[in-house]
């Protein structure tokens, strides 16, 4: 461990695979024009639907080449320093509790219609990793602003928070990856000195376990009307109309402050009034345009020239009430 930690001539490999699998992926991204991103982000739709994959494999994906130039640079400065501290088991640990931390907080409480992606989360982890083994050398704010690094790491994470303010970029996801990553870093510089006790214990369990609940509540939020309506719709893909009916009937009873949630039952209801008139119109196909199309939804193109890549049917009050075939769904 004293080698990694003091020979500045090390070349932490797990860092290096790790910007290196981000990168690769961003540039295959890039190439097959966007459908890794939308086969990999995260909404809450699609998790709560069953693609529980998303929750992981969003933070593989960015949305431009800025986005995956400073999640790399942060990861391989950051990754760096955690690895050449703690090793790379360590950094993959801590890594994996950041990036399952950003993605469950963040979709947890994120309106269920938008996309997550990015490694945001699990850099700001390594962020925080770096700054709670400083602190666990230090053992105030005051010593910690006394080191250079940590000085320049703090003034560094201000303008993070400022970042995280703006509009498109996720505070909760950032959080859900700082936290976990203090703790950690806590954790495993006081075990290298052979300091752990019960709190430092009990601190790293109670991380540990709040991902778990999160990524659980993530995949079932029994609160949310947007968990029945997906519920509804598999139901619906399935054949089991009545089943589906009654799944519906309860996501209306439940939260639906966000729009998603408000997008998907008004997709399902019109969807459900027009296949019992028009089934040949209203096919399975139609019912499943609010899910994530990886490929893109053949003749679909948004106003920025991006595939579309999920739509939601009109309210029932912009559908005529014969639903003629002359006024197709969107």
């Amino acid at each position: 461990m004293a080698i990694r930690r003091y020979n500045p001539g090390y070349k932490p490999p797990a860092t290096l695979a790790l910007v290196g699998v981000n990168v690769g992926i961003a540039i295959i991204d890039m190439l097959s024009g966007g459908m890794l991103e939308r086969l990999f982000w995260a909404r809450g739709i699609d998790i709560q639907y069953g693609q529980y994959w998303r929750l992981f494999t969003c933070a593989w994906v960015h949305a431009d080449i800025m986005h995956i130039a400073f999640n790399a640079y942060g990861i391989y400065v950051l990754g760096m320093l955690t690895e050449q501290l703690h090793g790379w088991r360590t950094l993959l640990l801590i890594y994996l509790a950041s990036l399952l931390g950003g993605s469950a907080l963040a979709i947890a409480f994120m309106d269920p219609g938008t996309p997550l992606l990015g490694a945001s989360g699990a850099a700001y982890g390594l962020f925080g990793a770096v700054l709670g083994s400083l602190y666990a050398r230090t053992g105030s704010i005051a010593d910690l602003w006394k080191i250079p690094l940590a000085r320049t790491l703090l003034i560094w994470l201000a303008f993070g928070v400022y970042l995280s303010l703006r509009p498109g970029v996720s505070m909760l996801g950032h959080l859900g990856g700082f936290v976990p990553g203090v703790v950690l870093g806590m954790f495993f510089e006081h075990r290298y000195r052979r300091e752990l006790d019960i709190y430092h214990k009990l601190g790293a369990a109670l991380v540990c376990a709040s991902i778990v609940l999160l990524l659980a509540f993530c995949i079932a939020p029994f609160t949310r009307s947007s968990w029945y309506a997906a519920r509804a719709l598999r139901a619906y893909e399935s054949g089991d109309i009545q089943r589906g009916d009654g799944l519906l009937a309860d996501a209306e009873k439940r939260n639906r402050a966000n729009e998603g949630s408000r997008r998907l039952l008004n997709h399902l209801r019109t969807w459900r009034k027009g296949h019992d008139l028009l089934p040949r119109q209203y096919t399975v196909e139609v019912l499943r345009l609010p899910l994530t199309h990886a490929q893109g939804i053949p003749g679909a193109v948004r106003p920025d020239g991006r595939v579309e890549a999920y739509r939601y049917l009109p309210a029932l009050e912009e559908v005529p009430e014969s639903l003629e075939p002359s006024a197709p769904p969107d």
